[in-house]
């Protein structure tokens, strides 16, 4: 495996902080053993956790629609995967790397997964975007993609979907993201109920593209960017677009987009039950 750090520099670091991290540990394991916990199964059980990085999270300022660089960011997913490298060297829990197409799309496929291998990293899911037009689009997403009144810009955000699909698959993905900002900024701007029909229609043609190991997983989010109502708003839609589709969708819960007081943990808990919950943002 290659390194961006110097194995030896971070080794050195470590060892400053070792006894007091053992003394803690040490003392830590004390108090659980007294109430019957082994505290070295515990540790088994939390190094299996691991995280996806975002591709888009090693930057260094700004959201998905505005950029806003500084020195040293990274121009290319290449150089993103060698910041994601640095990532998982020093927390040694963040394995995984999450990319967005077509921010990240590669010519060479096979090239990206032997960086990636080199690094100690794997493809987590990949994410498409039909939230914004990119250059030479043929179709507008000005009013929609996945649930567009124009069947030309929800056939391009289908094929656009599962470009996605075989992109990941050669990189060793297992499923796709799938988030639209379809919506509506007022009463009346369009028929609610005929959106999410459409939304449906274009997601099975995505489904039925979906390699038998993969799944896919649905977003939802309360208002971005629709200020009066975004399709896919919350998780009972989602759960039940979800269920609509089949086995392999299951429901991302997005732990940044939810109503003031909303019970979190009851929404992880409900989707937890019936089979839906695909995981976090």
């Amino acid at each position: 495996m290659s390194t961006i750090i110097d194995n030896g520099l971070v080794a050195e670091h470590n060892a400053k902080l070792q006894a007091n991290l053992q003394a803690d540990y040490d003392a830590l394991g004390g108090m659980l053993a007294r109430r019957g916990q082994d505290i070295e199964k515990l540790t088994a059980l939390a190094q299996t956790f691991a995280v996806a990085v975002p591709s888009w999270g090693a930057g260094t300022g700004g959201t998905r629609f505005a950029r806003f660089p500084g020195k040293g960011e990274p121009r290319n997913v290449v150089e993103k995967l060698e910041d994601c490298g640095v990532i998982h060297q020093l927390t040694r829990a963040t394995p995984g790397v999450s990319l967005h197409f077509p921010w990240d799309k590669t010519d060479d496929p096979k090239a990206l997964r032997e960086q990636a291998d080199s690094l100690g990293l794997y493809f987590d899911l990949v994410n498409s975007n039909t939230f914004q037009d990119q250059v030479g689009q043929a179709h507008t997403y000005k009013y929609g993609s996945l649930t567009a009144n124009s069947k030309a810009a929800r056939e391009q955000a289908v094929a656009h979907n599962i470009e996605c699909i075989e992109l990941g698959d050669k990189l060793g993905s297992k499923g796709l993201t799938v988030w639209v900002g379809d919506g509506a900024n007022f009463p009346g701007q369009h028929n609610l109920r005929g959106a999410l029909e459409r939304y449906l229609d274009s997601m099975r043609g995505i489904y039925a593209a979906l390699p038998a190991d993969w799944q896919v997983y649905i977003e939802h989010k309360l208002f971005e960017p629709a200020f009066y109502a975004t399709t896919i708003a919350d998780w009972g839609t989602s759960f039940a677009c979800a269920s609509e589709l089949g086995p392999k969708a299951k429901c991302l819960v997005d732990l940044g987009h939810h109503a003031p007081n909303t019970n979190i943990e009851m929404i992880v808990a409900r989707l937890a039950q019936f089979g839906k919950l695909g995981g976090f943002h």
